[in-house]
Formats: C-alpha cells, structure tokens, sequence
C-alpha cells in the first residue's frame, strides 16, 4: 500500500548570536530558539525544533491557530534580500489509506 505524504517548507527569518561559548539561534516568527557549539550545529537544531513545533500543533489539531497566533496569514510576499533565512522541510504521513470520511 502506498503512503500519502504532504511536504511543505518553511521560509523563516532567523537570527544567531553567541552567548557563553554556545551559538544561539532563533526564529522570532515562531518565538523558537536553540542553541550549538557551532553555529551549524545551532542551525541544525533550530530547524529540528521548528520541525517538532509543527508536527505538535498538527498532532493536537492547533497547527492552524498557532500560525495564526504567530502572525501568520495567507499571501505571497518577497523576502527582504538583506535578512538571514533558514528554510524548514516538513513531511506529514497519512495515517489510513486514503479512504477519508470528509474532505477539505
């Protein structure tokens, strides 16, 4: 049987800074930060936890209140060229077969 899957990206503003001898990384968008001995591994560990932020929110169905809540809303807009962006994959798999009870 075959899985379906949703992948989207996420393209957010990020700033680092260094604190004590630890890289901190944060997504002010998502009120998210983490931290790295180096600024790749803070990198690598921001966009895990954005990763986990939005498979939580689609868990407990608030995926679409807490972008909302973080300001979020639909359009398209071009990035500033001057601001830093990491981008986030995100991978959703469907938990049946595709028979689904109601659509969108």
């Amino acid at each position: 049987m075959a899985i379906a899957t949703v992948e989207f990206t996420l393209r957010l503003p990020v700033s680092f800074h260094e604190e004590g001898g630890w890289f901190i990384g944060e997504f002010p968008n998502l009120n998210l930060s983490s931290q790295g001995r180096t600024r790749e591994e803070a990198e690598r560990n921001l966009i895990e936890a954005a990763q986990i932020f939005m498979e939580s929110c689609f868990a407990r169905n608030q995926l679409d209140e807490a972008l909302k809540e973080c300001g979020f809303q639909p359009g398209h807009a071009n990035a500033a060229p001057e601001a830093d962006y990491l981008t986030v994959p995100v991978e959703l798999l469907a938990a049946r077969d595709g028979s689904a009870s109601h659509a969108c």
